[in-house]
C-alpha cells in the first residue's frame, strides 16, 4: 500500500479529505486558520476566491517550499446575493433551510493549487433545487444534527439528499470539492504523475 503523500490538503474539512481519498490519493493534512468574515458588500464569488487565496497564502507561509502540491478551498452556499454560512445554532439552521426550501440556490467552491512555481485557481458553481419541506420533516432534520458545521445547514451526501430535486453541475462540488476540475488542474500542473493509482485504491469494479 502506498504511503508517500500525493498532496498537501490545507483544510480541516473531513468531506474534502474523504472525496480525495476515495480517488486513492494519499494526503498530508495541514489545516490553516483565516478570518472567514465577509467584507462589507462583498459578493459571494469574490468572497470564496478571497478565502481560498488567503488560505493558500497562510499554507505557504506555514509550510514553506514544498515538493508536494498544496490545495486550499472554500465552499459557500448562495441564495441570491446572500452567503449562507455555517449556522451558529439550530434556530439559524432552521431559518436557512426555510429559505432554501422550494427554491434554487448555488453552491460555489473556490480553490487554489500550488506546485513548484506554478499556480492555478478556479471557481466552480453548481445549481441545487430543493423541494418544499413540511414542518415535521424540517424538525426531524434539525434534531438529527447533520446540519452542524455545514454551509447552508445541510449535507447533500447525507439525509438532506432527499431534499434536492435537481443538481445542475458537479455533485462533489456541493459536498465540498469539484473533483473533476481539481484533478484536471493538478495534472495540468504536472503534480500528480502517479494518477490514477492502481485500481483507484483497490475499489475498482
Amino acid at each position: 500500500m502506498k504511503t508517500t503523500p500525493d498532496l498537501i490538503l490545507a483544510s480541516a474539512s473531513p468531506r474534502r479529505r474523504e472525496l480525495l481519498e476515495r480517488l486513492g490519493l494519499v494526503l498530508r493534512i495541514e489545516p490553516v486558520d483565516v478570518d472567514e468574515t465577509p467584507a462589507q458588500g462583498e459578493k459571494p464569488r469574490a468572497y470564496a476566491q478571497r478565502l481560498a487565496a488567503e488560505k493558500s497564502d497562510a499554507a505557504l507561509t506555514k509550510l514553506g517550499q514544498q515538493i508536494l502540491p498544496i490545495l486550499t478551498a472554500d465552499t459557500v452556499v448562495v441564495l441570491g446575493d446572500d452567503i449562507l454560512g455555517k449556522p451558529a445554532d439550530q434556530d439559524e439552521a432552521a431559518a436557512m433551510l426555510r429559505r432554501l426550501a422550494g427554491r434554487r440556490h448555488e453552491v460555489m467552491t473556490a480553490y487554489r493549487a500550488h506546485f513548484g512555481g506554478g499556480m492555478v485557481e478556479r471557481v466552480v458553481s453548481t445549481g441545487v433545487s430543493f423541494r418544499s419541506l413540511d414542518p415535521a420533516e424540517l424538525r426531524a432534520y434539525l434534531d438529527c444534527g447533520e446540519w452542524q458545521g455545514k454551509a447552508g445547514a445541510y449535507a447533500i451526501q447525507g439525509i438532506a439528499g432527499a431534499f434536492a430535486i435537481e443538481v445542475r453541475g458537479s455533485f462533489s462540488n456541493v459536498v465540498g470539492l469539484p473533483l473533476a476540475e481539481v484533478i484536471a488542474d493538478l495534472r495540468a500542473l504536472e503534480s500528480l504523475p502517479g494518477y490514477p493509482p492502481p485500481a483507484f485504491g483497490g475499489n475498482a469494479r
